[in-house]
């Protein structure tokens, strides 16, 4: 069984994630809860605790303090986060001090529960097998098996583990950015050789595991969070990979999935490519100002056939798509966040304050300060 602590300011958030979610299937048992990084650090003094969960903006002591003083005192206690803060940065000193997962909370919907706590369990699961597995066998020696390697190359790949990976850190560092913004490029999903091409790319890198699994999870993420609107179905990355061979397979399942719920087969790869292409510009671009007409040269489409293409494809108008994704994203900044309505209007691509808080009005029926303020 997995004790688990839930660490959170808001005592509403804490009893909703202890009954909301499905710990038994994961084997996991919240044995307690406190409000604050003091209360947490109490806690951990007098229980024996196997998972902590905490937010990173509280009060007495934040949850970054937490992760830091849990992270010396604890060694080998796993953390996620749990948290509204949209500071990249300070999302990333949280990773950077060992968390091993971080989850938004406007992501906490009920159909996300079993695949947040399938993901953690996983990783707490595979830290442990690899911790009882190092006095046994070396990890580059696990590597090169996972790769098909000899375990002749133990030394070089011994080198590599020294200078890229720390202990507790499991996310994908600013060196492997290359190889990752070609994953999330999705280019690969539309290209079969271009798929190949990646795979013999990723596989000469010869990552350590657990680091190529944080890039494959950052696949899985990013396609989730661009075409969630236009597939309506998830996709998902086992918790374990046996083998290199396993990665390649879930590669070819995986684009062959997103072809058929993208709808792509029913379009020339070339055009499919570049309307999903479009998407992912409208979701990565969306405080800046964006036309049909700049995004169809920008994919290489006539103005026209895009037009066409993309309606086809998404079920929306470029312009009806992207009023949708950003009211959805205005409506998450007005109920997650304190920001002012002018913050919340530059960063959804509206200049004029007055015009955003308009078209507000027109879709969703009532201003955005009005939307901030109603009960839920």
């Amino acid at each position: 069984m997995i004790n688990v602590l839930i660490v959170d300011d808001d005592q509403l958030v804490r009893k909703g994630l202890m009954l909301a979610m499905p710990w038994d299937r994961f084997e996991m048992k919240v044995v307690g809860e406190a409000g604050n990084g003091e209360k947490a650090l109490e806690f951990l003094s007098e229980n024996h605790v196997d998972l902590l969960i905490t937010d990173l903006a509280m009060p007495v002591m934040s949850g970054i303090e937490l992760i830091r003083v849990a992270r010396k005192q604890y060694p080998d206690l796993p953390i996620a986060v749990l948290t509204l803060h949209q500071d990249f940065e300070y999302i990333q000193e949280a990773l950077r001090l060992g968390a091993i997962d971080y989850i938004a909370k406007v992501q906490l919907e009920k159909e996300r529960f079993e695949e947040v706590l399938g993901r953690i369990h996983g990783r707490i699961l595979a830290d442990r097998r690899k911790r009882s597995n190092d006095d046994a066998a070396g990890v580059s020696g696990k590597d090169a098996l996972f790769y098909g390697e000899p375990e002749r190359g133990t030394r070089a790949v011994n080198e590599l583990d020294c200078e890229c990976e720390q202990p507790g850190s499991t996310f994908v560092e600013v060196g492997d950015g290359s190889i990752k913004d070609k994953l999330q490029s999705f280019r690969w999903v539309h290209e079969e050789g271009y798929m190949i091409e990646l795979l013999h790319e990723l596989k000469t890198m010869r990552l350590p595991v657990p680091r190529l699994m944080q890039l494959l999870y950052s696949i899985t993420a990013e396609w989730n969070r661009t075409f969630k609107y236009i597939v309506h179905t998830e996709m998902t990355t086992p918790v374990h990979f046996a083998s290199w061979n396993e990665v390649v397979a879930w590669m070819a399942n995986f684009r062959a999935e997103a072809l058929h719920l993208s709808g792509g087969q029913y379009l020339r790869k070339e055009v499919s490519s570049s309307i999903m292409t479009a998407v992912k510009i409208i979701h990565d671009e969306l405080h800046k100002p964006l036309f049909a007409s700049d995004v169809s040269k920008r994919v290489n489409l006539s103005r026209s056939y895009f037009n066409q293409c993309f309606k086809e494809m998404v079920g929306y108008s470029f312009n009806e798509y992207l009023r949708k994704i950003r009211m959805g994203k205005a409506k998450d900044y007005l109920t997650k966040t304190a920001k002012p309505i002018v913050w919340i209007a530059e960063h959804t691509g509206y200049a004029d304050e007055k015009y955003f808080s308009r078209i507000f009005r027109e879709q969703v029926g009532m201003l955005p300060s009005e939307y901030r303020n109603a009960p839920r």
